[in-house]
């Protein structure tokens, strides 16, 4: 089955992103068609329809408990719940699952309803194909739900001793219509995520330092924004840490700009080893600066961080000729806040940034850890002096 209808997927986390992302926006899409066709169906198959004799005409009298049956109990009710689904809060968590339970049950109330026409010597064929069909471009991909259908349109048919050249010529119209449907909606969907990820690809390269690789300042402008936002929201708290290089404008010039690139470079390659987490981020902050964001972290998670960039720092040992050290050391600057209602993600840089200058001024090589001065913080406003400060 897997070789015949092949599924275009990406490697985890992309896939599960792309999926997300495509579902987003098709949402209003099948919203509008579902409502769309659970009208119809309503419309044409109510008691009190003037369509009523037609259906008659179809189907007979004798069958009328049966269609109310499968036209009110299961494709409005299954269509409305999937309508419902369909909204924002349950879309993502229920959609997929929904749609995979009731396209099969649908299809069979179609197949069902053709068989009972049969019988008076009418069909469903002209229908069908949009139904086999439909699985493809209205719920996503579900290529074996629309091999389900072909199969069960085929199996109903020779229960209900149905055997006739029209018959089987519907029943290779229908096969046919699936097969289309699957070719045209894999065509469709490899275009949709080579776009998905020229995107991406695209984004990434704007949001990525050319020099270090990691995340650049325009991305962490972007990414503290939205922490801050949920933060505030789930009441955790995040840790900053504003990252200089001691000396750097000595290494510069001992070891020339080549290689002090090459020092930036080995620093970057330390900080993504601390920013795991989805909600976490390394970026470089300008010119030997550093920033790491991180999400849901106390004071105690903060400092662990702090020495083990040390520690990783130390293990690299990149020579300093210039530095009474020996070696290429940094100073941390990190803020641990709760982010309240009212206040901005500029404070917490700010006190990031004043626990900085207080690392430098006590000898460098250090981290500063500043949490209780954001109570008293006023975002632009510098402090002369810095009190209550830990170092560690």
């Amino acid at each position: 089955m897997r070789r015949l209808l092949p599924r275009l997927s990406f490697a985890e986390p992309l896939e599960t992103q792309f999926r997300e992302w495509y579902a987003s926006r098709v949402r209003w899409r099948r919203r509008a068609t579902l409502w769309l066709a659970i009208g119809n169906i309503v419309l044409v198959l109510s008691v009190l329809s003037p369509f009523a004799q037609i259906r008659h005409e179809l189907f007979g009298t004798a069958h009328d408990g049966l269609l109310m049956a499968l036209a009110l109990v299961l494709l409005s009710t299954s269509g409305s719940a999937i309508a419902i689904v369909s909204m924002p809060r349950l879309y993502n968590r229920c959609y997929d699952l929904c749609t995979r339970i009731i396209t099969p049950l649908q299809a069979i109330c179609f197949v069902t309803m053709d068989v009972l026409m049969q019988q008076h010597g009418y069909s469903l064929s002209a229908w069908m194909p949009l139904v086999v069909i439909a699985p493809y471009f209205l719920f996503g991909v579900l290529h074996h739900q629309a091999v389900y259908t072909v199969l069960a349109y085929v199996l109903a048919g020779e229960f209900a001793a149905i055997q006739s050249a029209q018959r089987w010529l519907d029943v290779a119209i229908v096969a046919f219509a699936s097969a289309a449907g699957a070719a045209v909606h894999f065509s469709l969907q490899r275009a949709v995520r080579h776009g998905y990820l020229a995107t991406q690809a695209l984004n990434e390269s704007a949001h990525r330092d050319a020099l270090t690789g990691i995340h650049n300042r325009r991305m962490f402008d972007e990414q503290v924004r939205r922490v801050w936002q949920q933060a505030a929201r789930e009441g955790v708290p995040i840790g900053l840490l504003l990252i200089d290089l001691d000396h750097f404008k000595a290494f510069n010039d001992t070891h020339g700009h080549q290689g002090g690139d090459i020092c930036l470079a080995k620093v970057a390659g330390l900080l993504p080893q601390v920013a795991r987490r989805p909600l976490d981020l390394a970026a470089r902050y300008g010119g030997e600066e550093f920033i790491v964001l991180l999400y849901d972290a106390k004071r105690e998670q903060v400092e662990d961080v702090c020495t083990h960039l040390h520690a990783a720092l130390k293990r690299a040992a990149i020579p300093h000729a210039a530095s009474a050290t020996g070696e290429v050391t940094f100073s941390i600057g990190a803020a641990c806040v709760a982010p309240q209602t009212g206040r901005h993600p500029e404070g917490v840089i700010q006190l990031a940034d004043e626990a900085l200058y207080a690392a430098k001024e006590r000898g460098r090589n250090r981290t500063v850890i500043m949490d209780r001065e954001y109570e008293t913080l006023t975002t632009g406003a510098f402090r002369a002096r810095r009190t209550g400060s830990t170092a560690v």
